[in-house]
């Protein structure tokens, strides 16, 4: 490697290694932002990071150069505290005699920050060999910065796909950093840093790397639908509701805003749907039908104004509805039931909302029509199937029969159910777990308590087991109290899952037989209601820029759109393959070492030359020794190699070695040679076997070490 060259990579070492400090020391003030100060914090490190660079080309020993780092800050402290002295004695006030306490606040808090950050860049700089150790220490303090982060609670990034990628790049940075950190000095038998072998290695790390965010990614979104009421998860670029429901055994709540909802008229309650879930699965729980059911309208914002059939549903008023989306997925059409009419209005410049669209809906504001209603609609057999599935349960159909026993009518038996279950039930974020795994059963007859789901799926499931077509919805339920302007705020612990139930000539309607008991020992404090200041700037930006003027159907949305349901896919794969973890991991780890360790040679195993088998017969029977700790040597010839092996492990290697010498070097290398380089290769194999048990040898099969190793 030329001086110029080696400069350039102790450049590049320097700066990535410096990156990755940074990134440690800027989540570690993130986590504690309200007792830290960011700048302070980044001057320090920059001083510390500048006097080991500077001490290490003045080659100060350590002793010293650990002396002076020690005293540096003392001097910069007292510098500084004889410049606030001389400004408090020209000029007396609160501000300057306060300068000593803000200055010490922050100066004690940064002083880990800077020992690291000197220790770290002086030992790297002085001893090259230290760079791994590094690495090694970086990954425990990682660890340590995001323990907290644990348990799928992200405060550091506002979206688990930005934590995940986050994560990816430190992982990228310390790779690229443990490749630079491999010295050109042929004078110490060290071999230059070979782009190619770098460039292999990445081409299987990013692979794995990214199926290693994929199931970060699942991960967190399981974790995040326990975070939003059991409801919400996370896509790639916002949040969303999820396309199924199961019951969880603990949920938590969120009080971020996720949008501004506006309309005009009263009512008792705002039910705003995302998703209708039709199909039941006593494993799966509830979910988005794959069939064609009754009203199973579209579930993403359109790129321009589009109308839905109307089915002519009585009873009904029109009403229009506005969305202002702060954190949700810009792409999900969200409506009181049932839309009609969807238009995206454009968006304004700077402006604080990520969609802006008005809906018309159709909407059951009295339940005098559904009263009335005695009996059951009429449905062909395959809607009915898939409107009462799941009604086999005896245990729940006996409830259902004990409950509506003293009911007549249609209307009268599903008011019975809704009624049943806010009466004797009690909302509770921790319905704990049922021994058998029957978390329903257990909810209805044994715990009585439970979060908005348990409540949805007892009455769905009730109703369905008396022949009466039912579903779940999801979306937010939205408090007409807490109305400002006919505006709005909707807020992630909103979310909210109820029951819609089939009337016929009326459509669905809306059940909500969700407790508002709180269940012993969880003393729910009221939610807060809007932000005064927040909410005044919002609906402002809004009165002052919105106009009726409809998205001109872009491209960019078609675009988002389309990218984002391929992220919802993979994104669904990915759980489904982060679920099975105990089969995916080992068989990751098992392609990996397939990739590194068989595949380079696999090509030359079915060459027509006959110099290439024999060359990929040694470098395969190389990599076995390797993984069994018995590798060539940086000073061994092949030959010395395989002589040693023969004296000490009694393998047998010199007739391979031979024959792949002959193949590398001779002028001829005919038939004859490799019918003998083949005959070689099971001898040395035959020896391997006879050397180690076959447990043994399936360890070193599973070894890493080498794999990613120059091939002779």
């Amino acid at each position: 490697m030329s001086p110029k060259s080696e400069r350039v990579r102790e450049i590049i070492l320097f700066l990535l290694r410096t990156l990755v400090l940074f990134f440690l020391l800027a989540n570690t003030v993130f986590q504690i932002r309200d007792q830290l100060d960011i700048w302070f914090q980044g001057a320090s490190f920059l001083i510390a990071v500048l006097a080991a660079l500077w001490m290490e080309k003045a080659r100060l020993r350590f002793i010293p150069a650990a002396l002076l780092a020690i005293a540096l800050p003392v001097l910069i402290r007292v510098t500084l505290f004889l410049v606030f002295r001389l400004q408090r004695m020209a000029a007396s006030t609160p501000a300057t005699d306060f300068l000593f306490f803000y200055f010490d606040k922050d100066f004690f808090a940064a002083l880990a920050a800077y020992a690291v950050a000197w220790l770290f860049t002086f030992l790297a700089l002085r001893h090259p060999r230290f760079v791994p150790i590094e690495c090694g220490l970086n990954a425990v303090l990682l660890v340590a910065v995001f323990w907290s982060q644990a348990r799928y609670h992200i405060t550091l990034y506002p979206h688990p796909s930005l934590f995940a990628w986050a994560l990816a790049l430190f992982v990228v940075a310390e790779f690229f950093v443990l490749a630079l950190s491999t010295p050109g000095n042929a004078e110490h038998g060290v071999r230059p840093l070979n782009a190619r072998a770098v460039l292999g290695f990445a081409w299987i790390l990013v692979p794995l790397l990214l199926v290693f965010l994929l199931f970060l990614l699942g991960k967190y979104g399981e974790g995040a639908v326990m975070a939003g009421g059991g409801l919400m998860k996370p896509t790639l670029f916002r949040f969303d509701f999820a396309p199924y429901v199961k019951l969880e055994s603990e949920i938590r709540t969120s009080d971020e805003a996720v949008m501004l909802f506006r309309t005009e008229g009263e009512a008792d309650r705002f039910l705003l749907r995302r998703y209708v879930l039709s199909d039941y699965d006593p494993r799966q729980g509830f979910s988005i039908s794959k069939t064609t059911g009754i009203d199973e309208y579209p579930t993403v914002v359109p790129d321009a104004a589009e109308s839905f059939v109307d089915p002519g549903y009585k009873g009904r008023q029109i009403v229009s509805q506005e969305y202002f989306f702060l954190t949700l997925d810009p792409s999900s059409l969200i409506s009181l039931n049932y839309p009609l009419n969807v238009t995206p209005l454009k968006n304004w410049k700077s402006s604080s909302f990520l969609r802006v669209y008005r809906v018309e809906s159709k909407v059951v504001r009295s339940m005098e029509a559904p009263r009335r209603v005695e009996l059951a609609p009429t449905l062909s057999g395959s809607l009915r199937s898939l409107y009462t599935a799941g009604s086999t349960d005896e245990q729940i159909h006996a409830l259902a029969v004990e409950v509506t026993k003293n009911a007549t009518g249609y209307y009268a038996k599903v008011a019975a159910i809704e009624s049943y279950l806010k009466s004797n039930y009690l909302y509770s974020l921790k319905p704990g777990i049922a021994e058998d795994g029957d978390q329903l059963h257990y909810f209805l007859f044994v715990s009585k308590k439970g979060y908005c789901s348990y409540f949805a799926f007892a009455m769905a499931l009730m109703c369905r087991s008396l022949g009466i077509p039912s579903r779940v919805a999801v979306g937010f339920s939205v408090d007409p109290q807490s109305e400002i302007l006919n505006f709005y705020e909707v807020r992630a612990f909103q979310a909210h899952a109820w029951v819609e139930v089939y009337f016929g000539s009326l459509g669905w309607v809306d059940f909500d037989p969700t407790s508002e008991t709180a269940a012993p020992g969880e003393d729910f404090q009221p939610p807060p209601g809007p932000e005064a200041d927040r909410m005044a700037r919002l609906i402002a930006e809004i009165v002052n820029n919105q106009t009726d003027e409809p998205e001109q159907g872009q491209p960019t949305p078609t675009t988002f759109v389309a990218v984002s349901r391929v992220a919802q896919e993979v994104a669904r794969i990915a759980v489904f393959l982060a679920r099975l973890w105990y089969l995916t991991l080992p068989t990751l780890y098992a392609l990996f070492l397939i990739c590194a360790k068989v595949l380079p040679s696999l090509r030359g195993l079915f060459s027509r030359n006959p110099r290439r088998r024999t060359k990929a017969r040694y470098r395969l029977a190389i990599m076995r020794l390797v993984g069994a700790r018995v590798g060539r040597h940086a000073t061994e010839s092949p030959r010395e190699h395989a002589v040693r092996l023969g004296s000490a492990e009694d393998l047998v290697l010199e007739p391979l070695v031979d024959s792949y010498l002959k193949a590398s070097f001779d002028i001829h290398f005919v038939d004859a040679d490799d019918v003998a380089a083949v005959a070689a290769a099971r001898g040395f194999y035959a020896s391997y076997r006879a050397r180690f048990s076959w447990p043994t040898r399936i360890l070193f099969a599973l070894n890493p070490l080498g794999a990613l190793a120059r091939r002779p």
